[in-house]
């Protein structure tokens, strides 16, 4: 939840029912996987870790083309200026 609300500048922010109820779908949509690996922390060994599957990261890059494609869309219909 930490991580999100840093990466989107607080834009985001997740509560707990909403970022444990996102990674049980996405788990069972076979798009992530708990893993083992864990980090050289001294962390919580409650906590887990996730890692995204062939599956998910399949989903990811077709995700991230069609967001592409429409961002293609608006630069040309002058709807976003081009950086």
């Amino acid at each position: 939840m930490d991580e999100v609300e840093a990466r989107t500048s607080g834009e985001v922010r997740l509560g707990p029912g909403t970022l444990y109820g996102t990674l049980k779908r996405l788990e069972e949509e076979g798009l992530i996987s708990e893993t083992d690996d864990r980090p050289d922390l001294d962390d919580d060994p409650r906590r887990r870790y996730y890692g995204v599957t062939a599956t998910g990261a399949a989903a990811l890059t077709d995700e991230a083309e069609h967001l592409r494609a429409l961002v293609a869309i608006a630069e040309g219909k002058n709807i976003l200026k081009v950086r």
